[in-house]
């Protein structure tokens, strides 16, 4: 039976003070002692050293009415706390700096040729080296790769992007950067985002697509990522959802990235303005339309998939369609007709208008990380 000594119980509950102070922002030693389920004794004692050192501060007093003493409301320091996020793309590298309310405070984009490891590596050096200076309250540094990446062990095994196999990244990095660091696809570290979005179903976790020249999903539950054990879970873009379709790379006809992608509309287009299909502007409206309802559907059949086995709370489409009402409401319905009615009324649909920062989702899991047990 493992055993937890009076050490580690007490990081554990200064942990769940700053994760309970950066969700609500403001609150009293009385009421955190409540949520937290500890004695006020311990809180006190927790909060009376984090406003010693800096990280907890006391803004003022709550009034009460009636009998009892006031209620002394503090909150946390969001810079005592700040995380920086790491993108790395194929042309160059994108970084994050954020507050502990996962807010950003910098931001910058640096060219690099995403093929050269050795260039790349030199680069993530110098950014983070620049912005630990600038910010020496950083706690971590997340890193995001496209591709798949071993998380555990900091293995990039393969990424199409940037040409990587078998590349030990973390290795690569352990002695250039001195705070911790975390390693993660970049859908994945985009999906953290949600972490912040909030919603009146209370949901716990969330399924991600990402539909961009390629279609990657994340599925993550109270803040943690799901890899599986190949660490390619939520692989959505390689659901076959027409057995007529075009062939695609990994052997199967019809998968979703191989019909709907950013890249597969282009395609498409230029496919119908080579052809002189469009004829007048009225007939091109239309068979756009026709052709985003289409998507809708495709759409729809994997996330079925998607609702059925993995039930999550929340589905969270970033999409260059999202703002096409034929796509939406096609996808929609295809829902409502085709999927369990349960799952179906528990899972809230969310049409990003935006995409998800990768290199803000990488500094939210530095922060989520920082703060678990």
């Amino acid at each position: 039976m493992r055993t937890r000594g009076p050490g580690v119980l007490r990081e554990q509950n200064q942990k769940k003070v700053l994760s309970f102070l950066r969700k609500y922002r403001q609150t009293s030693r009385k009421d955190l002692a409540k949520a937290i389920g500890v004695s006020k004794n311990t809180i006190s004692l927790i909060v009376d050293q984090y406003v010693k050192d800096g990280i907890i501060k006391e803004v003022g007093v709550k009034d009460l009415k009636g009998a009892g003493r006031p209620k002394i409301v503090i909150e946390l320091n969001q810079n005592a706390f700040k995380a920086i996020g790491i993108a790395i793309h194929h042309n160059g590298i994108k970084y994050t700096v954020t507050d502990f309310f996962l807010d950003p405070i910098a931001r910058g984009f640096l060219e690099v040729e995403g093929k050269d490891k050795e260039k790349v590596i030199r680069l993530v050096q110098k950014i983070v080296d620049s912005l630990l200076l600038e910010h020496p309250e950083v706690v971590g540094v997340g890193i995001g790769i496209p591709g798949i990446v071993n998380a555990d062990e900091g293995i990039v095994y393969h990424s199409t992007n940037l040409g990587w196999k078998n590349f030990k990244i973390c290795e690569a990095l352990k002695d250039k950067i001195t705070v911790p660091m975390i390693v993660q696809n970049n859908v994945n570290m985009a999906s953290l985002c949600s972490d912040g979005m909030g919603d009146e179903s209370g949901s716990k976790s969330s399924f991600y697509i990402r539909i961009g020249d390629g279609i990657g999903g994340a599925f993550t539950s109270e803040g943690h990522i799901w890899n599986g054990d190949s660490w390619t879970l939520g692989e959505i873009g390689h659901i076959s959802v027409d057995a007529n379709g075009p062939l695609c790379g990994c052997g199967q006809r019809g998968c979703l990235e191989k019909l709907i992608s950013r890249k597969a509309f282009q395609e498409w287009m230029g496919h119908m303005e080579s052809t002189g299909m469009w004829g007048s502007v009225e007939v091109k409206e239309k068979q756009i339309e026709a052709q985003f309802k289409k998507y809708g559907m495709y759409l729809g059949t994997s996330l079925i998939n998607i609702i059925h086995l993995l039930n999550p709370g929340r589905i969270i489409i970033d999409s260059p369609y999202n703002r096409n009402e034929a796509f939406q409401h096609s996808l929609m319905t295809f829902l409502e007709q085709n999927a369990l009615k349960i799952p179906f009324s528990k899972t809230l649909i969310h049409f990003n208008d935006e995409p998800f920062s990768q290199s803000l989702g990488a500094a939210t899991a530095v922060v989520l990380d920082f703060e678990r047990e």
